[in-house]
């Protein structure tokens, strides 16, 4: 339920790829104050570097960023000359010292501008959120806010309801409180006990209990309020888990669309509709996680046949050009010995490792996790399932070399996820999404 004013400042700069998102936010930090700090965040070290414009070593696998010289209070890094955030100073979390959290707090609290991964933002403490009051975050592509938390089995939770440890909020019937009048350990104090994590998590509201079994864990809205701003580069994010977030805290964000639209790139994907591959795909939910989980070793089996099939006979491709994505459960029993090195996790962003690939075949048939569904469904704004789904697709292809601009072959047996690509480049995906849009700002009473 919503919690009331918002000071923090939200924007959302939804564009398609390629529509130069990166390239205004990076504008946008260039001509701000000299005296405005930014954490941006990104999902790979590549974009880190290239958004700090610093420098190197191919050959090192952590690429970490080359120095110049440093000292014990500062380190000074090797900045490209033509990097327009070069006079920012952008600093990485280092391991020196300590771990990359230590490192991300020491620069947060010497007032740098930071540049870091997804993976690390989700460990920013109070402490840090505190010192960075005053800075804009910058999250490039959206991040995760939903998730499972499988720490207790559904009789241990049914054991803790029995015992009054942890009850459900009333104010929304679905966030987990614990309660430590009734904790029989340390006088009521979880600290040290197996419950400390259960409880502080409690404590900031980030635990929803679904269907009286399940809890889902969520991302606590006060680490985005403790920014000054926060900007959110992406695409489609109208149907997304972080927009239904937002919307469920009363989140009022300025969405900023603009660039290119699907039907002006249509022409550069050809995608196959051949019936006799495709036929594996026919049932809506056919190659969905459930029915890998039921029937694996049939489907995998057709799957691979299929995929040898229309990268052999179909798409003649050649070993350099050909990628491909499936539920990693399937990955090596549908590669075989031939493909194995030309498969690419179907939630794979931000990265331009792959823009040689003209050939792509899209093993699978995407849904959010049902218990996130649920969980967001019971705060009164569901998550868009064949928005996400789309989505999600439609970042892994840009990974090819339509991303420059080159036409691409494309396999989907899915005929939902087929379907939805389809209406996606005839940009009905672009009316869908501005009418949910204004749907959704008047009932809050936005317009």
């Amino acid at each position: 339920m919503p919690i009331g004013t918002i000071s923090t400042v939200f924007k959302v700069y939804d564009a398609m790829m390629g529509s130069g998102k990166t390239t205004q936010i990076i504008e946008n930090i260039r001509t701000a104050e000299t005296n405005q700090n930014f954490l941006y965040i990104t999902p790979l070290l590549d974009e880190c570097h290239r958004v700090s414009g610093t420098t190197y070593d191919e050959d090192d696998n952590l690429k970490r960023p080359l120095i110049t010289t440093e000292d014990d209070t500062s380190v000074h890094y090797d900045y490209l000359e033509d990097a327009p955030l070069k006079d920012r100073r952008f600093k990485h979390p280092s391991y020196k010292g300590g771990n990359k959290a230590e490192s991300l707090q020491y620069l947060i609290k010497n007032k740098e501008n930071v540049v870091s991964t997804h993976q690390l933002f989700m460990n920013l403490t109070p402490t840090m959120l505190e010192d960075a009051k005053d800075y804009v975050l910058v999250i490039d592509e959206t991040i995760q806010v939903y998730d499972v938390y499988g720490e207790y089995t559904a009789t241990e939770l049914e054991a803790l309801f029995r015992l009054g440890w942890i009850k459900i909020d009333e104010n929304d019937n679905v966030t987990l409180r614990f309660q430590r009048e009734n904790f029989g350990d340390n006088g009521g104090d979880p600290t040290g006990t197996k419950y400390e994590n259960l409880a502080t998590m409690c404590d900031l509201g980030q635990l929803l209990y679904v269907d009286q079994k399940l809890i889902v864990w969520e991302l606590s809205i006060d680490t985005l309020k403790a920014f000054k701003e926060v900007w959110i580069a992406t695409y489609m994010f109208e149907g997304s888990q972080m927009s239904a977030y937002l919307k469920s805290y009363g989140v009022n964000y300025e969405l900023i669309r603009f660039g290119n639209k699907p039907s002006q790139i249509k022409h550069l994907v050809n995608i196959s509709d051949d019936a006799f591959i495709n036929e594996i795909g026919t049932k809506k939910t056919a190659l969905s996680s459930s029915q890998f989980r039921t029937n694996k070793k049939v489907l995998c089996e057709q799957l691979s046949k299929n995929l040898d099939n229309y990268f052999r006979n179909k798409a003649k491709a050649k070993k350099g050009d050909r990628l491909w994505t499936s539920f990693k459960d399937g990955q090596t029993a549908i590669a075989g010995s031939r493909y194995k090195d030309e498969w690419l996790a179907f939630n794979t962003k931000a990265t331009n490792e792959y823009r040689e690939k003209t050939n792509l075949a899209y093993l699978l048939n995407l849904f959010p996790n049902p218990m996130v569904v649920k969980a967001s469904a019971m705060k009164g704004f569901p998550v868009n399932e064949d928005v996400f789904a789309l989505s999600e697709m439609v970042q892994w292809v840009w990974r090819s070399a339509i991303r420059e601009g080159n036409p691409i072959n494309i396999y989907v047996p899915s005929s939902r996820m087929r379907k939805l690509l389809n209406d996606w480049l005839n940009d009905e995906y672009e009316n869908i999404i501005a009418k949910s849009t204004l749907q959704e700002a008047e009932q809050l009473d936005l317009v």
